[in-house]
């Protein structure tokens, strides 16, 4: 599996980012936040999310969805570099970022490192890369239900290669300002450590990482934000 190529930077990196104690975090579900149900549909409503005094744009999944075993979910991903063409292609979703920035607002996307669709190519090309049961039969996320999800090998060095790859794409891609990391629990702190120190190797950004969990070691792995599910 060629490593993902990572091309010269797409548009000026926005150095505007929140610190961590002011970000004003909007969080959109392209399907649900507009009639069209698209990149546009959100890009049309900037003004408005900007005038509640919001300062981050963070963007649910955007990548193509599995179908195999699917219902549905943008958290079940078949292509950690691809974009869902019902939302739009890269270029509509490049002119989302812009304008955002142009707007005074960061954009987060959602990274999902936990498990992959079952229809990734990672599947048929590196089943290595997966969690397997005693049969080696590639598993879900054990004990969690999610049936349309393959869980990936944290114990895999080229798996985590590829996966720090993808993630340091779309900051050169898309110029996006960093990540809010899905199911941030489950995946091992070295692993975060190693990934978030690479991308904030890139020159040029102010990056904010948000991880959904709970565990101290959060920080020390260098994000800046998490959940506070207990607190609430």
């Amino acid at each position: 599996h060629a490593p993902l190529p990572i091309s010269a930077q797409n548009g000026t990196p926005y150095t505007a980012t929140p610190n961590p104690a002011d970000a004003v975090i909007y969080q959109v579900n392209m399907r649900a936040f507009s009639a069209q149900a698209n990149f546009a549909g959100v890009q049309q409503r900037l003004d408005a999310i900007h005038d509640l005094g919001v300062n981050v744009l963070y963007l649910m999944p955007v990548y193509p969805i599995g179908q195999v075993k699917s219902v549905n979910s943008p958290y079940c991903i078949k292509d950690y570099a691809g974009v869902n063409t019902e939302f739009g292609n890269v270029s509509d979703l490049r002119t989302l970022v812009d304008q955002a920035h142009a707007r005074h607002m960061a954009v987060l996307f959602d990274w999902v490192a936990d498990h992959t669709a079952w229809d990734h190519s990672w599947i048929t090309q590196h089943p290595g890369w997966y969690q397997k049961d005693g049969s080696g039969n590639i598993i879900s996320p054990p004990n969690t239900g999610w049936n349309d999800v393959a869980a990936l090998n944290f114990t895999n060095t080229d798996m985590r290669k590829a996966m720090i790859r993808a993630m340091q794409y779309w900051v050169y891609a898309a110029n996006i300002d960093g990540y809010r990391c899905d199911a941030a629990d489950f995946v091992p702190a070295d692993f975060w450590k190693t990934a978030l120190d690479s991308l904030k190797s890139i020159p040029g950004h102010k990056l904010l990482l948000f991880a959904e969990g709970t565990r101290k070691d959060h920080f020390a792995a260098g994000f800046q934000l998490e959940y506070g599910m207990g607190f609430y």
